[in-house]
């Protein structure tokens, strides 16, 4: 989030063409231009209680001089009035007090709401998730992430942005009743001398706010290591290897230094604002006394004097408040979230394509001398690949880490577009196609698949989101995957949440996850998915239990179009076709036992893997 400072002298500031431009320039215009789009009936009411209120304030005041009139020339008549305006007026500031407070609560929400859809909206538009690692659009995202969140949001600035117009409505509005019942020059005055130095004040404030957000690494940073005490997973390390006052070293080490560096501009920044309090005490001291000598001399009557000494303190404020700091800080993250809006729509991040893939692939797909590096790398996955994928079977994938092996499925699924070359499915071009109606044929398994802390109905449901209401579809699913006895003896079953921070919510083992994930899998392709991928999702079990899940895996999709990768070459032997990937080429092909055949890579990694495992079965268990 970032604040800008202008370039030029703070005394510029007092020219109407400076401030106009800044104004334009700014966070908070760009937040006044979306309020009508978000409810023309809030803010119509916003704006119907300020003016109501400001109308009040000023006929308050009048009633008030005019009663203190009456009051000394013992005109009860006059007095009996007076007191009625005066009342009236009073309960219409109550009541407009009490309509204005909940209107605007309600449109402060609603503003908050709106900017977090928009930011949750631009990152969800791309079809693609290149937009999600791009630098510069990180950039955009880290910024507009400020939106609706924190002490300062922009609903919030949009409360204060009422009460900053109030003040200065109010300002001008009391400078009007000085010089009309008074002076015109000490009316002027006034408001110019509020103004000049509100103008410095204002540059000061907003440096600090520029020194402030220019130590976010540090504080962050300070953020992070406050996270390791406080997040459970780190805190078992942390008290296992004695990393408690290391940590907390840390964290005060960054959070002084980004501190320190504040507080310096804020002691700095002090001493020249103490300084303009006293020609702004002058003015009011010498105003009042101007209109106290001419109450004395017979100048102004006692009516005309009580609203004159009332408005006076009103036409000279400086109008710098907390309500600033709102505005700006509020409103600070709203360009970085209307840029991020307009560039995930540029073209470069929008997949085309309108073709219907429905019941594809019939024949197989095709990676056709397909080349690939990732946004902002130089270095290649891919350069001239190619592959093919028969319909119908199952096709492993094994390779060592870092082969490219994950790369591949993310282009399949089109979350990212090749460099060079082309994917053809049945021949077709996958660029073709609506990317959002292809991913909906794919079903996947990632080998860093989401645990959804909701409940399992959810876990599994979100293969088929239309179909999120089809429990006998789920269970079904749930079955076939292996994971109905587990479900059935959880606290709640089927509507346990599955994570143990919620109130009789369960955490589930790694192999348990499993199966969900796979449950999830399997619904997709109930719901219409064609194609079944299985990308390292097993990881992080024993060779036993990966090998039970992929051969489940093999037997549950035969007959669909189907994808395992794994970097254990033995997990993924029954499949119709093996390919090992090396530096982002295919190397070898064919099945299990061709391979074997051949003695290259795969039957060398194999043999390998294969004779560990033995030594560790063979190893006889400790006490």
């Amino acid at each position: 989030m970032s604040v800008e400072i202008p370039d030029y002298p703070w005394w510029h500031d007092l020219m109407p063409w400076k401030r106009i431009s800044r104004m334009v320039k700014s966070g908070r215009w760009a937040l006044i231009r979306l309020l009508p789009g978000i409810s023309k009936p809030l803010l119509f009411g916003a704006v119907l209680t300020l003016l109501t209120g400001l109308a009040s304030a000023v006929l308050f005041t009048l009633a008030s001089g005019a009663l203190v009139g009456a009051i000394a020339a013992r005109d009860r008549e006059r007095i009996v009035q007076a007191l009625i305006w005066v009342a009236s007026l009073f309960l219409i500031q109550q009541i407009q007090g009490l309509i204005q407070a909940p209107i605007m609560e309600t449109f402060q929400r609603r503003v908050n709401a709106h900017m977090q859809q928009m930011v949750l909206r631009s990152t969800l538009a791309p079809t693609g998730v290149a937009h999600l690692e791009d630098p510069e659009l990180l950039n955009l995202v880290r910024d507009a992430q400020g939106v609706g969140t924190g002490q300062f949001t922009p609903g919030g600035a949009v409360r204060a942005l009422g009460q900053s117009l109030g003040m200065r409505i109010g300002v001008f509005a009391s400078a009007f009743l000085v010089g009309y019942f008074f002076n015109w020059w000490i009316a002027i005055g006034l408001v110019m001398i509020g103004f000049v130095i509100r103008a410095r004040m204002m540059r000061d404030f907003l440096t600090t706010i520029r020194v402030a957000t220019g130590q976010t690494q540090l504080l962050r940073r300070s953020d992070y290591y406050r996270d390791l005490v406080l997040n459970p997973e780190a805190a078992k390390e942390t008290r296992v290897f004695g990393l408690g006052s290391w940590i907390l070293g840390r964290f005060k080490d960054n959070w002084l230094g980004g501190m320190t560096v504040l507080w310096k501009e804020r002691k700095e920044a002090s001493v020249p604002m103490w300084w303009w309090a006293v020609p702004w005490g002058f003015a009011i001291f010498g105003a009042t006394y101007a209109v106290g000598s001419a109450g004395l001399s017979g100048e102004l009557n006692l009516t005309h004097l009580t609203i004159v000494l009332q408005s006076i303190l009103g036409a000279g404020a400086i109008y710098l408040s907390d309500s600033d700091l709102s505005i700006e800080y509020g409103a600070a993250a709203i360009p970085a979230a209307l840029e991020l809006q307009k560039r995930v729509r540029e073209p470069d991040l929008s997949f085309g394509g309108t073709a219907d893939p429905a019941g594809m692939p019939t024949d197989g797909i095709r990676f056709e001398s397909v080349g690939f590096h990732y946004p902002g790398q130089e270095r290649e996955v891919y350069r001239e690949l190619d592959l093919f994928i028969p319909a119908g079977k199952s096709l492993a994938i094994v390779g060592q880490n870092g082969a490219g092996k994950t790369t591949l499925v993310k282009l399949l699924s089109r979350l990212y577009e090749p460099t060079s070359g082309r994917i053809a499915v049945d021949g077709t071009d996958l660029r073709e196609f609506d990317p959002r109606k292809w991913q909906r044929r794919v079903g996947a398994i990632f080998q860093d698949f989401v645990r959804y802390e909701l409940p399992v109905t959810a876990n599994i449901g979100f293969g088929a989101i239309e179909r999120l209401d089809d429990l006998d579809g789920i269970k079904q699913a749930a079955e076939r995957a292996g994971a109905e006895e587990i479900i059935t003896g959880l606290g709640k079953q089927w509507d346990t949440i599955l994570g143990r921070e919620y109130t009789e919510g369960a955490e589930l083992s790694g192999g348990q996850w499993q199966r969900v994930a796979l449950a999830r899998a399997l619904f997709a392709v109930e719901a219409g998915a064609g194609i079944l991928i299985l990308d390292e999702p097993t990881a992080n079990l024993d060779v036993r239990a990966e090998v039970e899940i992929f051969d489940r895996f093999l037997e549950l999709t035969k007959g669909l179009t189907t994808i395992l990768i794994s970097h254990r070459f033995s997990t993924v032997r029954h499949a119709d076709n093996i390919c090992v990937l090396e530096h982002g080429k295919i190397i070898e092909q064919g099945s299990h036992a061709e391979l074997m055949d051949i003695g290259g890579s795969y039957a060398q990694m194999f043999n390998l893997q294969a004779s560990r495992f033995r030594v560790m079965a063979e190893e006889p268990e400790g006490d």
